[in-house]
């Protein structure tokens, strides 16, 4: 009764594994890629530091 009761009765995505697996497509794994990423983190930091640069003593 125990087995019975905890038997999965669903089906398993079979192509779940295969997605998993799939290389990236998207190329932003790449050293490019990783690299185009890091100068966009870059830039937004830049671009908030001098905004609240600019605004520091308006309050």
């Amino acid at each position: 009764m125990w087995r019975i009761a905890h038997q999965t009765t669903r089906r398993q995505y079979a192509g779940g594994v295969l997605f998993l697996m799939q290389a990236d497509l998207t190329g932003l794994s790449s050293p490019l890629g990783r690299i185009v990423i890091a100068l966009g983190l870059l830039a937004a930091i830049v671009v908030a530091v001098r905004f609240l640069w600019e605004n520091r003593n308006r309050r």
